[in-house]
């Protein structure tokens, strides 16, 4: 049927007819209203269904609403009539990359370049679209091409961020400079180059550079839990209660805020989740099914361990004795490491360890996902949550049937594609489950699997060589500075000042943040020589020293993880104050799986009572270091071997249950 039959009779627009509607419909399209904007431009592709313009026009409207795939053929038709036109050519490319059709993008921005070289936008979209392939060198000529047309913020930014991908930090901070000189009242400037200098280890400037993106944005995505994050890292409490007051306000208000440092702020399980959902659906919404699974004639189930930190690293510390002892009769293990190599010794136990291990740091996440699959993964574990360098959009696309947290994000993602975490009655009591996207796999003793293998402890320096008095009681808190609260510090001075010849062994991170802390001590009434700093060494030197001290005080609300374990392995007491949140809860749970649950205090004023008896009472400290020794070898906490074989009847479970088609349930091994 013709289209006059259709529109019985009716003639086809004049041409002076068409320009007045045309008119009318980018005035309507500019002014916002696009209802009216479409149907003025469907009427004139009724009597012209090649008219440029209006194929044009209405492809872009469709795009602004987000329908790329509506948009798509009608800037396909477009670029047919008027192939000469670069600005059109450019659009559809646009569309064609939100649809990840990027070849096809690259080769019609390619085509816009040729009939236009100086169009310096169409370089900028290449650029990100290589920067996201993670071409980056091409991305940055990318870039350079459009910065030598027309320099702008968004060119000098993007590069670079591709910069800093490749870890050339200097040249990344430049370009970020560049950018926030162009363009000084856009926070996103300000905020990316407060990553770098935090990463160039400027960290002043850093949180200069985060106080000018909040004050431009209270509510920029991130920056406030970034600033807080910086200025805890530097022990810098000026603004300390009313930060913590402004990062609750703003998970209530569904502002994104980093998970990873809000666990460290939050008590609340409850606002831990939303912060948790609030963060995915900004960064790593669901883009993918589970994939139906039916069980494999193959009789080893097949799991993959993903981490950024397969190197010398806390968690590579905690789990290698595990990986290692897998039964590779029962179950194939590969490693899947986006990470970097740090070429230590750890990396190539860990190398030594897996079947099969995937160094994918160069490649997109994309091609992370087409690996897992290829590989026919069925239980896959990620261990980095939402920490540093992880990369959760993996995991959104459900690479795997069964998608598991355990270990190194202490807390709920927050993620209908995250089936199960990892835990112990203690860490998630049973009545908290309710705070937890993932169902909840209680394992019997503690949820953290440890190495047994640990170096040997028997090269103890002198105290004299680590700035300790022979006859001084040892306070030791080997934990991030970004740990410590005004609150608990409060109460680690009175210790001091009721303890005679005491002093606080604390690690040296960063030169501002020992300054703040000696500064913090005086202002209480302690000599800043009573802050003692341990500096950088290695693991092994790391464990020896711990024998030098006579109690660790754990931080809250955020406990001692590995730092826990480390002093329990080398036979030091580990006090801690129970927390109301899963990472507050982690040194109770050590605790218990070595015999040791009475130095699991309910308040900080228990706490500050009973660290006060262990000092003054050189019985009860001698009693407690001879059961911990005892305890090491005979308890569950440093079986590594056990620990594995429940880690593997929880596989065994979980996959029992996606095969006969139930869904995810928490259950305990």
């Amino acid at each position: 049927m013709s289209q006059q039959s259709r529109n019985k009779g009716a003639s086809a627009p004049s041409s002076l007819h068409t320009s007045a509607i045309l008119d009318q419909a980018i005035a309507a399209h500019r002014s916002g209203d696009l209802p009216a904007a479409e149907r003025a431009y469907t009427t004139i592709l009724r009597g012209s269904r090649t008219h440029p313009i209006a194929l044009h026009m209405l492809g872009l409207l469709h795009a602004q609403r987000g329908n790329f795939a509506d948009a798509e053929p009608l800037l396909k038709k477009a670029v047919r009539v008027d192939s000469g036109n670069p600005d059109v050519l450019f659009n559809y490319a646009n569309v064609l990359r939100a649809l990840d059709k990027t070849d096809d993008a690259l080769a019609w921005l390619a085509k816009a370049i040729a009939l236009s070289p100086n169009f310096a936008d169409a370089h900028l979209n290449r650029g990100a679209i290589l920067m996201a392939r993670q071409e980056l060198h091409g991305a940055i000529a990318e870039f350079d091409r459009a910065i030598a047309i027309a320099p702008s913020s968004a060119a000098f930014a993007n590069r670079g961020s591709a910069f800093q991908q490749l870890d050339r930090l200097d040249e990344a901070h430049d370009s970020y400079q560049r950018a926030v000189e162009l363009a000084p009242s856009n926070p996103q400037n300000h905020f990316a180059l407060s990553e770098v200098l935090a990463q160039l280890g400027r960290h002043d400037e850093a949180v200069a550079a985060l106080e000018r993106t909040v004050a431009l944005k209270k509510a920029f995505p991130f920056a406030l839990s970034k600033l807080v994050a910086s200025r805890r890292q530097l022990a810098d409490w000026r603004s300390f209660e009313t930060e913590q007051a402004a990062l609750d306000e703003a998970v209530e208000a569904g502002v994104a805020v980093d998970p990873f440092t809000f666990f460290h702020a939050s008590s609340s399980p409850a606002h831990q989740l939303t912060c948790a959902k609030t963060y995915v659906a900004n960064v790593a919404p669901e883009r993918g099914a589970a994939i139906p699974k039916t069980p494999s004639p193959v009789s080893r189930l097949r799991v993959a361990y993903m981490s950024a930190d397969f190197r010398s690293h806390a968690t590579a510390h905690l789990m290698a004795g595990l990986f290692e002892e897998h039964d590779r009769e029962r179950f194939d293990v590969s490693a899947i490491s986006y990470g970097p190599d740090d070429r230590s010794e750890m990396r190539g136990r860990l190398k030594a360890a897996f079947e099969r291990f995937e160094d994918v740091s160069h490649l997109t996440d994309e091609d992370v996902v087409k690996l897992i699959r290829q590989l026919d993964i069925e239980v896959l574990v990620d261990l980095g949550g939402f920490t540093a360098g992880a990369r959760p959009k993996i995991l959104a696309r459900r690479p795997a049937p069964i998608q598991v947290n355990y270990l190194g994000f202490p807390g709920t993602m927050g993620a209908s594609y995250i089936d199960y975490i990892m835990a112990d009655r203690i860490v998630i009591p049973e009545g908290e489950q309710k705070h937890y996207a993932e169902k909840v796999i209680y394992l019997p003793d503690s949820y953290q699997a440890t190495d047994a293998k640990r170096t040997d402890l028997s090269n103890v320096p002198a105290r004299s060589e680590v700035g300790l008095a022979d006859d001084a009681f040892v306070y030791c808190a080997f934990n991030r500075t970004s740990k410590i609260t005004p609150l608990l510090f409060d109460v680690w001075m009175r210790l001091l000042t009721k303890t005679a010849g005491s002093v606080l062994w604390l690690l040296d991170s960063d030169p501002i943040a020992r300054e703040n802390l000696r500064r913090e001590a005086v202002a209480r009434g302690i000599a800043a020589e009573r802050i003692v700093f341990a500096p950088h060494v290695p693991p092994e030197e790391h464990l020896a020293r711990h024998q030098l001290a006579d109690l660790f005080l754990d931080t809250s609300p955020y406990n001692a993880h590995t730092a826990a374990s480390d002093a329990l392995w080398a036979g030091l007491p580990v006090l801690t104050c129970l927390g109301t949140a899963f990472a507050g809860r982690v040194a109770a749970s050590l605790l218990n799986a070595v015999g040791l649950p009475e130095l699991v205090t309910r308040s900080l004023d228990e706490y500050e009572g009973l660290a006060l008896r262990i000092a003054h009472d050189s019985e009860l400290r001698t009693a407690l270091k001879s059961k911990l020794k005892t305890h090491r070898s005979t308890w569950p906490l440093f079986d590594t071997v056990g620990m594995t074989r429940h880690v593997e009847k929880a596989f065994n479970e979980i996959w029992r249950r996606h095969c006969a088609g139930e869904a995810p349930a928490s259950f305990a091994v």
